[in-house]
């Protein structure tokens, strides 16, 4: 995984040695989460996972990204349309329920609606407490449990990621190895430099970051890190506003914004050296179809460039389980250590709280 900026010209150069300690203390739970021992399951032809945010936005990530022999089935939402037709498709699945707390909304319900409606090969609860224990005592499921300090958007590479992948096919130790491989945080680490080059256009009013993907297996990420960066930082006032485009094709619709609107946006390109699949086409002075969307990407990335826009490339070798680790773990890293620079908890989202509150008065009443 590289990375390179441009037009990103802030003073980081002044000494935060301070935070990166303070950092390193909040963040060791995570960081202890890739060095613990693999979740192995047995690989089953056709997954569902029941679960919402950060129980589950990580493991469709890196599904949808590799695209593994396996039917897998995400249910992550109550909208019924969609729910009821996904379900539908469902033969014998082994079915993975995941919530922390065990009581999201959400996810018991769903649960509720699978146990009534679909024929279940096996259920494994992964969750701490709450309702969905009681529930899987009664019915004497398997339960594996979330360390208590890591929070779900950041628990990919504990059971709630480990055990549904590695039943998918995954190899998930292919995956730890590429979070390894970033895990010498000091000073000079590019995700600290990216964190601190987003706080400081944040605090010059440049508060949008936009993750421009140039891998369409890569959309789901972009959702992850929609969530990463609200719920870390969104508080007191404070944070980013992440949002996520798909290259080519929103050169025709959100790069006129870009380019010519108001200046409050960082740009991150997101893109792969090799791509998977690829042909031979001779197009002007191009010999691979890969050829023409890099040419789109560079072109966008000089022309928001040449306007002033600052903007960053995150490029991978290829999508594969490594550099997905990598990926992850990077946006981790840079995501905890902006919410030290803002003095504030990025492990937490007290807001979320009160709409659960009320929904849950609402039910009830």
């Amino acid at each position: 995984m590289k990375v390179d900026f441009k037009n990103c010209m802030v003073d980081i150069n002044k000494d935060y040695s301070e935070e990166l300690n303070k950092f390193l203390t909040l963040f060791s739970p995570i960081r202890e989460t890739i060095y613990k021992e693999e979740v192995e399951e047995e690989f089953h032809d056709e997954i569902l996972v029941i679960g919402m945010g950060g129980s589950i936005l990580g493991t469709e990530t890196i599904y949808y990204a590799l695209n593994p022999e396996c039917k897998a089935i995400f249910l992550d939402n109550t909208d019924p349309e969609s729910t009821l037709r996904k379900i539908k498709s469902l033969e014998n699945p082994k079915v993975y329920v995941v919530s922390k707390s065990g009581n999201t909304l959400e996810t018991l319900i769903n649960y509720k609606l699978v146990k009534e409606k679909v024929k279940v090969k096996e259920f494994i609860f992964i969750t701490n407490g709450g309702k969905l224990l009681e529930i899987a005592k009664k019915n004497n499921y398997r339960v594996l449990n979330i360390p208590e300090e890591v929070p779900g958007r950041y628990s990919v590479f504990t059971a709630v990621g480990k055990a549904p992948l590695s039943a998918m096919g995954v190899d998930v130790k292919r995956l730890l190895k590429g979070a390894k491989a970033l895990d010498q945080i000091d000073e000079k680490h590019e995700a600290i430099k990216n964190a601190i080059i987003h706080y400081l256009h944040e605090r010059e009013g440049r508060d949008i970051s936009v993750l421009f993907t140039y891998v369409e297996a890569l959309t789901y990420f972009g959702e992850w890190y929609k969530q990463l960066v609200g719920e870390s930082l969104g508080k007191n006032g404070l944070g980013i506003t992440p949002l996520l485009s798909i290259g080519a094709k929103d050169q025709h619709s959100l790069l006129q914004l870009y380019l010519d609107g108001k200046k409050d946006k960082v740009i991150t390109f997101l893109t792969v050296d090799n791509y998977r699949e690829d042909v031979e086409i001779e197009f002007e002075n191009a010999k691979k179809y890969s050829e023409i969307i890099k040419a789109e990407k560079l072109a966008t990335e000089k022309a928001l460039t040449n306007r002033g826009v600052p903007n960053i490339t995150v490029e991978l070798k290829e999508v594969c389980e490594e550099e997905l680790g990598s990926l992850l773990y990077f946006y981790m890293i840079q995501v905890a250590f902006m919410g030290v620079l803002y003095n504030i908890n990025p492990f937490n989202q007290p807001a979320v709280e009160e709409e659960k509150r009320i929904c849950w008065s609402i039910l009830r009443k």
